[in-house]
Formats: C-alpha cells, sequence, structure tokens
C-alpha cells in the first residue's frame, strides 16, 4: 500500500492510500437558475484529481456518470495546492519549514500540478425559451480546458491568469433529475520558474502573464504549485439576446469642496456596452435608475452586433461626496442599466456602486512629488504596500474587509497593490470604497523580473527579460479586461505599469497611448512605481527603500523622495503567532547578529540590529518579542510622524514597505497572517492622526500637524514624568492650525535629575474634550532603554463590558491607572476553555501607556460562534 505523511498542527500521522473512503456516484447539487442581472455561483461540490491519473479526454469525461472514487474534495474557488492541504496530503506549510516538504513545481514538472476539477450539478428547471444561461470563470490559473456533458466549451484553450471567460452552455444542459457534468482541466504556466533564492526565482515566471512572487521573494518562500487552479469566482448567469456589459460610471466634482455643509451641482455620467447574441436583430430600451432619476434610451442592434452606448449625463444637487479615509465620509450610490425588449421584459441588468468623487494630481513644485486633490482639496498621502491576502489564494470577502479596515484603523489613506501579485479583486475594491483607502494598482511586472538591472539569479539576459512576457497580446488583452472590471470603484486612483521598472516597450506605450485613454481616461497612469510623472529621485537607485531599521531620529532628518512608493522598516508579530509559525526548539535560539536559525531564515527575520538589547538582555522569545513591540511601536511612529512633520515642505506621500504579509513572515507587517495585530499598526496609527500632536526627536521641539481639511482651535498640553510617576515640567499653549498645515510650537527641556528613561506626555484638547494622547518613552542616555526594566509594578484598574448580537460582539476596556505609570498594556481576547486567540479582532487602540491616575477606554469588535460566557478579554502590560 501507498502511505502519505500528513502534518496536523505540529504531529505528524499516517494516511494509508487503502483506508480512503470508498467512491460513490455523484449526482450533484441542485442549483436554481438567477434572475437575469444576477448570478449563482457555483462553488459547491467541486471534486480534483491528477490529470495523468484519468486515461480519457474531456469529453468522455463528462459524457459519463461521475464516480468519486480516486477523486479528492476540491477547493473552488481555489488553487491545487489548497486542495491537497484541506485534504491534509501536505502539513501546513505556514509552519515551520514544512513547505520544504512539497514537491516544487520546478523539481516535480508541470505535469504533477496538472489537475481535473470536475463539478457534477442538476438543475431545478431547464431556462425558459429565448434565455440563455452563461458560465463565467473569473480567473483560472494558468491555462485551461473546459467541458460540460460530452461538449468542449472554449474552441481555444484558456490562457492567463487575469482574463475572464464567458460561454454559452444552454443547448448542452440537462434538466429534471439528470446530472451536469463540467470538467475544467487546468495546467500550470508554462515556464514556472526555478526557485533560486531570487526575486522571482530565476525570473521566468514574468514570461507567464501570472503573479511574480510564487517562485520566492526576499519576503516569502515559494508557492510549490505557482498557485495553478480555478483560484476566483465561477457563476452562472442568465439572460435573454442582448447582454449589457461593462458598465463606466465617470463623475465630475467642479470646484473646491468641503465634506461638511451645502453642496453645489455634481455631474455622474454612464456608458455600457450592449451585445446582441442573436441572429437577428434586436430592439428595446435601455434604462438607467440611479438616485431617483431612470433614463431611458430606444436601442436598436442588428444581428451579433456589438456597440457602446452613451447615456446624457445627470446633474445631482446636493450630491453627497466621496472623500478618502480620514478627510470624510465615504458616501456610496446605486446604480442600475437594464436593457427591456421591446415587449417589457429584461433581457439583462447590471448593477453597481459608485461614489461621487473627482481626483486630480500633478507635480507639487517645491517637493517633486505628485500631490493628489480630491473634490479639488489637496490630500496628503500617508499608505502601505499590500500583496495579497493569502499566498494561496484563499481569498474571501470577510478578509478582505478584516484587512482593508485595519488600513483604515491605521488612518492611512492608501493602498498601494504591488506589481508582482494580484490586480485585486471585486471585493477587495469593495471593502476599500467603503473605508475609504484610495489604491495605487500595479499591473504585472516587476524590476526583479523584468530587467531593472543585472541579475546572476535570472536564467535569461536583462535585454531578454525586457521583452517579458512572452505574449504580448495576451497581456493586454488581461489588462483591458481587469481595468473593465474595476474601474468603477470610487477608490480606485491611479494605475501604474509595473514596480520600479516599465513593461516592454510596445506594452507600455499601448498602454498610455490607447488602453488607459480609451478605457479610464480620467485616471492617472504612470509607467512604473518611481516614475518621474510621479516623484523624483533625490537618493538614486531606482528611487524608492530603504527597508530596514532606522534610528528614530533619522526619519526627521534625512530627506527622502518626495513621494515614496515603498520604504519601510521591521515587524515581527507577537508572541502567539510566533509560537503557531515554529517549534519550541526553532525559538529557542534567538537571532544574534548575522547569527540566524534556519527557520528564522526562512521566514525572512529581517533583523532589529541592536535595538532589542538597548530595552535589556534578550533572554528567552517572550523577552524578543516584548522588547520587538516596543521597538516596532516607536519605528513605525517616528517612520509617519518624521515624514508628516515636512508635509509639502518635503513630501506630497509615503508609502509603507509593506503594511502586511500574505504568509508568515517576519518581517514588515502591521498585522501577520493570522490577522493578528502588533504594535507597528499602532505606533502607525498614532503617527497618522489626522489632528496630531508629535514631539520633533531632533528639533526636540513640540509639533501639530494637521493632515485633515477642517481649521482647529486647540490647547495643547505637554508633561514630563520621571520613572517613578512625578510630574517634573509641564506647559500648554494655545493653536490655531489650518487645513493642510504644520505648526512647530514651544521646545522641550531634558528634565534635570533625571537617569535613563523619562516619558513625555503630550494631550489636545478642543472645546473641553480631550482629543488625543500621545506618550514618549524617552532617555538621558542614548540609546539605553534599560531603566524600563526599574519601573514600579503596578497593575491598572480593568472594566470590561461586551455586548452580542448574533455572532458580532461590541466591547469596551476600560484602563485606570493607579499612583504609578502603566506603561505599554496590550489588549487580547481568547477562547477561555482552549486558551486559542480570537482573530481578527479591531481595537480602537492597543498598547497603551498611562501616566498616574490616567484612564482610557478602548473599544474592540470582532465575529465569534462562541458564547459570551467563553470569551476571555485579557490585558498584559510591560510592569504588571
Amino acid at each position: 500500500m501507498k502511505r502519505n505523511l500528513i502534518g496536523i498542527g505540529g504531529m505528524w500521522c499516517l494516511l494509508w492510500a487503502g483506508c480512503i473512503a470508498p467512491g460513490y456516484a455523484q449526482t450533484g447539487e441542485w442549483v436554481r437558475l438567477p434572475e437575469a442581472g444576477e448570478k449563482r455561483v457555483l462553488h459547491a461540490g467541486w471534486h480534483a484529481r491528477r490529470a495523468n491519473e484519468i486515461k480519457t479526454d474531456g469529453n468522455s469525461l463528462t459524457a459519463a456518470p461521475f464516480d468519486t472514487a480516486g477523486w479528492l474534495k476540491a477547493r473552488v474557488p481555489g488553487t491545487v495546492l489548497a486542495t491537497l492541504l484541506e485534504n491534509r496530503l501536505y502539513p501546513a506549510p505556514e509552519r515551520s519549514m514544512n513547505n520544504e516538504l512539497i514537491p516544487d513545481i520546478y523539481d516535480a514538472g508541470n505535469a504533477f500540478y496538472t489537475y481535473w476539477f470536475v463539478c457534477p450539478f442538476r438543475l431545478e428547471e431547464l431556462p425558459e425559451e429565448g434565455r440563455q444561461v452563461w458560465l463565467n470563470f473569473r480567473g483560472i490559473n494558468y491555462k485551461a480546458d473546459i467541458f460540460l456533458n460530452g461538449k468542449r466549451l472554449n474552441a481555444d484553450t484558456h490562457e492567463g491568469m487575469f482574463l475572464r471567460e464567458s460561454y454559452p452552455i444552454t443547448p448542452y444542459l440537462k434538466g429534471g433529475k439528470e446530472t451536469n457534468l463540467l470538467a475544467v482541466i487546468v495546467y500550470p504556466p508554462d515556464d514556472a520558474g526555478n526557485p533560486n533564492g531570487g526575486q522571482g526565482g530565476d525570473g521566468r515566471i514574468a514570461r507567464n502573464v501570472t503573479m511574480q512572487f510564487t517562485p520566492g521573494w526576499d519576503w516569502i518562500q515559494p508557492v510549490r504549485d505557482r498557485n495553478t487552479g480555478i483560484w476566483d469566482e465561477v457563476s452562472v448567469t442568465v439572460t435573454g439576446a442582448v447582454k449589457v456589459q461593462h458598465p463606466y460610471v465617470t463623475t465630475r466634482v467642479p470646484g473646491v469642496r468641503l465634506p461638511e455643509g451645502s453642496q453645489k451641482e455634481a455631474f455622474v455620467a454612464a456608458t455600457v456596452e450592449l451585445e446582441n447574441t442573436s441572429p437577428h436583430p434586436q430592439t428595446g430600451t435601455l434604462v438607467c435608475e440611479t438616485n431617483g432619476v431612470r433614463l431611458t434610451q430606444p436601442v436598436r442592434l442588428a444581428a451579433k452586433e456589438k456597440t457602446v452606448v452613451r447615456l446624457k449625463e445627470l446633474p445631482v444637487s446636493q450630491p453627497r461626496l466621496w472623500w478618502p479615509n480620514g478627510v470624510g465620509k465615504q458616501e456610496l450610490y446605486a446604480m442600475r442599466i437594464t436593457f427591456e425588449t421591446a415587449t417589457g421584459k429584461v433581457s439583462d441588468s447590471r448593477s453597481l456602486r459608485y461614489g461621487i468623487r473627482e481626483i486630480t494630481s500633478g507635480i507639487c513644485p517645491a517637493t517633486g512629488g505628485r500631490k493628489f486633490y480630491v473634490n479639488g482639496q489637496p490630500v496628503y498621502m500617508p499608505g502601505g504596500n499590500y500583496i495579497a491576502s493569502d499566498w494561496l489564494l484563499r481569498l474571501s470577502p470577510e478578509r478582505y474587509r478584516a484587512e482593508i479596515r485595519f488600513h483604515a484603523e491605521m488612518n492611512l489613506r492608501m493602498i498601494r497593490v504591488w506589481g508582482g501579485a494580484l490586480l485585486e479583486r471585486p471585493e477587495f475594491y469593495d471593502a476599500c470604497d467603503e473605508y475609504g483607502l484610495l489604491v495605487f494598482q500595479d499591473l504585472w511586472g516587476s524590476g526583479d523580473c523584468n530587467g531593472a538591472w543585472e541579475d546572476p539569479m535570472k536564467a535569461d539576459s536583462r535585454e531578454r527579460r525586457w521583452e517579458y512576457p512572452d505574449n504580448h497580446s495576451l497581456f493586454l488583452a488581461s489588462v483591458e479586461d481587469q481595468v473593465k472590471m474595476i474601474r468603477n470603484h470610487p477608490s480606485l486612483c491611479l494605475w501604474c505599469g509595473a514596480n520600479e521598472w516599465p513593461l516592454a516597450r510596445d506594452i507600455d506605450e499601448a498602454l498610455k497611448n490607447d488602453l488607459f485613454p480609451r478605457l479610464d481616461p480620467n485616471r492617472l497612469f504612470i509607467s512604473y512605481s518611481t516614475d518621474t510623472l510621479f516623484t523624483r529621485n533625490t537618493i538614486g537607485g531606482v528611487g524608492d527603500g530603504p527597508y530596514g531599521i532606522q534610528e528614530p531620529e533619522w526619519f526627521f532628518t534625512f530627506r527622502s523622495t518626495p513621494f515614496n512608493p515603498e520604504a519601510g522598516s521591521v515587524g515581527s508579530p507577537e508572541i502567539e503567532s510566533m509560537r503557531e509559525m515554529m517549534t519550541d526548539e526553532e525559538l529557542s535560539v534567538l537571532p544574534r547578529g548575522q547569527h540566524l536559525h534556519p527557520t528564522w531564515r526562512y521566514h525572512r527575520d529581517l533583523g532589529y540590529g541592536n535595538h532589542l538589547e538597548r530595552y535589556g538582555e534578550v533572554a528567552d522569545i517572550d523577552t524578543y518579542c516584548k522588547y520587538a513591540q516596543a521597538v516596532n511601536y516607536d519605528q513605525y511612529r517616528s517612520f509617519m510622524e518624521g515624514r508628516a512633520s515636512h508635509m509639502w515642505e518635503w513630501y506630497t506621500g509615503i508609502l509603507i514597505w509593506k503594511t502586511q504579509n500574505p504568509w508568515t513572515s517576519l518581517r514588515g507587517q502591521m498585522y501577520d497572517w493570522y490577522l493578528d495585530v502588533n504594535a507597528s499598526l499602532y505606533g502607525t496609527r498614532k503617527g497618522c492622526e489626522p489632528l496630531h500632536p508629535q514631539y520633533h526627536l531632533t528639533d526636540k521641539r513640540v509639533e501639530l500637524v494637521n493632515t485633515a481639511l477642517g481649521s482647529h482651535s486647540v490647547t495643547l498640553k505637554a508633561q514630563l514624568w520621571n520613572a517613578g510617576g512625578t510630574a517634573v515640567w509641564e506647559k500648554e499653549e494655545a493653536v490655531t492650525i489650518g487645513a493642510n498645515e504644520v505648526k512647530r510650537l514651544f521646545p522641550v527641556p531634558e528634565p534635570q535629575g533625571v537617569e535613563g528613561v523619562y516619558f513625555l506626555k503630550l494631550e489636545l484638547w478642543e472645546k473641553g474634550q480631550r482629543l488625543t494622547t500621545n506618550v514618549y518613552w524617552l532617555t538621558t542616555r542614548a540609546g539605553d532603554y534599560t531603566t524600563l526594566s526599574l519601573l514600579p509594578r503596578t497593575t491598572p484598574a480593568v472594566q470590561t463590558a461586551l455586548s452580542q448580537s448574533g455572532d458580532r460582539y461590541t466591547g469596551t476596556v476600560r484602563l485606570r491607572a493607579g499612583a504609578h505609570i502603566s506603561f505599554f498594556n496590550r489588549i487580547k481576547v481568547f477562547d477561555k476553555t482552549t486558551g486559542q486567540r480570537i482573530l481578527p479582532v479591531h481595537y480602537s487602540d492597543n498598547y497603551i501607556t498611562l501616566m498616574p491616575g490616567d484612564e482610557q477606554e478602548i473599544t474592540l469588535q470582532f465575529t465569534s460562534p462562541l458564547r459570551k460566557e467563553d470569551i476571555d478579554i485579557a490585558v498584559n502590560g510591560w510592569n504588571m
């Protein structure tokens, strides 16, 4: 008998192939056909099997009854590897070095990850006469042939990760109790590339129109199947003879607006593509409904005609405008476009959401960076780089929403979707629309794979890599399709050809001169992320970075690129995630200088230099994580405050590299793959407050930064406290600050008679209300924070409350310090019975420091199937 090793948690067990449950005849799920304009996803009941085990073709396979013997239950949407993991054929590759136990396609060959995916289903009823059923695929990687009930559906083999497909299937459907059998054979990318340790491996993955990070990067290990599979949505739709496709909504907001108050008119316009799929002429009415207005337009289509219909521009009185996060509200409107036949029957329709906003931009003369205006107002752009939600593309709307909400909670305004990954999905953009995150969307290219520099790790010459991918027509067709998919989202801000280096010259020219002017003319297109259209290169190289830990003062003094599209630092996760990622033995060997345990290196540890030792001896993993979080918070608060200090003087924006990781990496993240937050998130959140008091670390002065549009008359209070909990200096000043302004205020002295750590507390008050508090731990001994260990032991008073609505929880945690400073309190939520974390949790603040007598209330929200009495809210402080 053959046997396979399976990793379950940290344990191993054996699965004997002879013990697999016997097969059975599969009749499939019942499917009800949707109404026109709706869709029915086809995600249940899929099975998968390696193609070379099937000794027949797709026509024969789908013409015979389906027996599940030898087939795996498949994840769709999903990849081959995701299916193998869900069937426990390999251990979880996110833990330890388990990924090394999974065969890589470069060694195993493409046939190893070429799979059949089969879905039997039954229809409750066949479509009525004159209705057409369509089978739709939103993403298959990389090639595929599709069969239904003995018929091959695609005349040409599908190719390309980012190309949607739609097939008419009405003539081949079976009704009643008969089973329909859909089968898709999926082939990996033609050249999967050698995962030799280079960025994108040997680079040849970029010969394909697919994501480039899958052979590995300096922050991720190789994805063994290169994400082969039916990785995105599968659906069924029903139309009449005329299809409604690719609506395009544009909005104009003349003049300079404010988020509040009365608004002048704005304008909404739309176009839509109509296709007559029948061999007969069709007449009818195009109907557009939005904001209580119904527009109609008569249409006549010749047989098989495709045309674009332009609707009359609509004025909108008192428009509810869409604004970025931290500037104003994210108001969204609904639109429905329908084609009605001459008899009044709906042939097809499309529904969408849009926001009324206008984005313009130009190079800022003072800085040389791109300056963005939303609804006429200049908007400073703190943001972050986003790779992908999950390295194996196990995507969901819920996970997207949690991640985008984290970005909004960091007070960020822009997310860059990096060019070695995806053009992101509509569900990602839905969340960005709702949370006000503007999106800088790269296409599929990177300087590493596409020849920005000589690289001995690459298989092809630099000149050959300039010409990637091998199929330029496919690349452009994919861009056209994907632009049509997401261009209505108000969060989509600009398009970028590639990361750090332009695409092949003919592709770049086609994008600049034809495709974007034709399909999305109102959005900025730049050829690559550090294009001079976007930023001035003031630091050499390709104009971005650096990526390692810096002295906090450095962020205030070093003049970087005026809108750096990627610069980053550290970001180790919390202790609970470290224990999920590695074994106790692996965690016991801590990084010492250049010496790394192989597993730490495997998970791409970036290193903290000597910054952890500044807090004391790093004796064990718990101490390592404790010190790392203090450094994380201070690093990213300084990162953002240093840039904001020079808003419009040096900078128009900054994008962190990176805010998240799609796998269990040890660098550059505000929250980890498990969706647990770390102190980097809250340091960033603090440093990016729209109205923010801050301490200039080199000038030793207090500043007030306003990156929002309103003016404020506030009182700024500053206090110095010694480690014993005594206030040794204080000052307050009344300040009036305008929109988009930085004010440099009073100096802060070094306290007399203090050795080691002391604290600076800044408070901002307006009309008797405290708006925010910002607490720094400083030291009289440069780079020495060891006296934090001498803080008096104290436990803050903790009051918690939790309310429940179904599986949704909302809670509060009130912390009140006693006679001593309560430093760096972390709040977390657990399953009381198992001790497992509940994730994700959204906290209004975390890692909180309180001076004696201070109190703060924190709100939290999460979703859990647990009963309220089984949930524990815990608080851990540095000196508890």
